[in-house]
């Protein structure tokens, strides 16, 4: 008796006459694989045909026979309706690709209202990113309603306490000292006057639903949440200075300003967010250590944050993204590691 191995899966037993069928019409291809059942080892059917020195021949489309065949077959594949499933979930996928497809296209019909039209090409690359993240690092506790939730909460929580905010003469103070060409003052202004305020904002709606989940969250799944925070307000962040300060630059500087404000700048707020959401998660499991977690969660992102903002887009700013990356990929991949030099403090 014998194994056919297409790829990773097998088939089988079958006997050596009913190989020899299949091969004849096709059903098994001669780069299949096969194997005796008495031994683990594969060759190919052609290897095995000629060990063997079987006479076959594969059944064959025949030229005459194309247009006869393409009629026959379209009742197949050229209807794809007939396969579709009533159930949302299975067509998932469906609506995946028509929405990658159609909804950057709506902003040619809202173009004469920029904050519409910023607000759709912000979603459009904010799901993407969402998309990627939940497929790399979602855990069986992470909830996609918790992830809808805290996204909708951050952004409206942001617009509302930044405009607040900006309002008042203290913001007024930081604002000077953020455009003074003293490097040392405007770090401080970055980090007292914008990193603080704005990694707490997106802390904020990951801390309530850690209290609020009865179980113990993972620091994975608290990561993805943070992630998700810090993806909302950077779409926000975007949407606000594409309105303003963007228009301001020429032509060319003004569109790939656009371009990096709601594709990679986004992100970058949510390897920051991700970073104070690992500690945040991590003071609900070693409680030892909770508050210093928390002050750490919320000083180590902001430090980082508000270094990338003093320095911008050159090398020392480029600089503390990657470093925020590699300590956002060890908390991600290493919490193992981490936690077994925890308890050896």
């Amino acid at each position: 008796m014998f194994y056919i191995k297409r790829n990773t899966k097998e088939f089988g037993p079958f006997n050596a006459d009913k190989v020899k069928a299949a091969c004849v019409s096709g059903n098994i291809l001669l780069r299949d694989l096969i194997r005796h059942e008495n031994t683990q080892k594969h060759i190919t059917v052609a290897e095995f045909i000629e060990l063997n020195n079987i006479q076959i021949q594969q059944t064959e489309e025949r030229i005459d026979e194309v247009f006869f065949n393409i009629f026959k077959l379209q009742s197949v594949f050229i209807n794809p309706f007939k396969y579709l499933n009533s159930s949302i979930k299975e067509n998932a996928i469906i609506y995946i690709l028509l929405a990658i497809v159609l909804i950057p296209v709506l902003t040619l019909f809202t173009s004469g209202i920029p904050m519409l039209s910023y607000s759709i090409y912000g979603v459009y690359f904010a799901s993407i990113w969402v998309l990627i993240l939940y497929k790399i690092i979602a855990t069986k506790q992470t909830d996609l309603k918790i992830i809808l939730t805290i996204s909708i909460t951050t952004i409206l929580a942001s617009i509302f306490s930044l405009e607040l905010f900006h309002q008042t003469s203290i913001w007024s103070v930081f604002e000077k000292l953020i455009y003074s060409n003293n490097i040392i003052s405007k770090f401080f202004a970055m980090l007292f006057g914008v990193a603080i305020l704005e990694e707490t904002l997106k802390q904020l709606f990951v801390y309530v639903t850690i209290i609020r989940v009865k179980k113990v969250i993972l620091p994975r799944t608290a990561i993805l949440y943070g992630m998700i925070a810090g993806l909302s307000f950077g779409i926000f962040e975007g949407i606000e200075y594409q309105m303003n300060l963007n228009k301001s630059f020429s032509v060319d500087v003004n569109y790939f300003t656009n371009i990096i404000r709601i594709t990679s700048l986004p992100f970058f707020h949510a390897i920051w967010a991700g970073i104070g959401a690992y500690f945040i998660s991590l003071s609900f499991i070693e409680l030892k250590y909770k508050y210093s977690f928390r002050i750490m969660g919320l000083f180590i992102p902001a430090l980082l944050h508000a270094l990338y903002n003093t320095f911008g887009l050159n090398v020392f700013g480029i600089a503390i993204i990657i470093l925020s990356s590699i300590l956002l990929t060890v908390y991600l991949t290493k919490s193992d590691m981490v936690g077994k030099q925890l308890n050896n403090i």
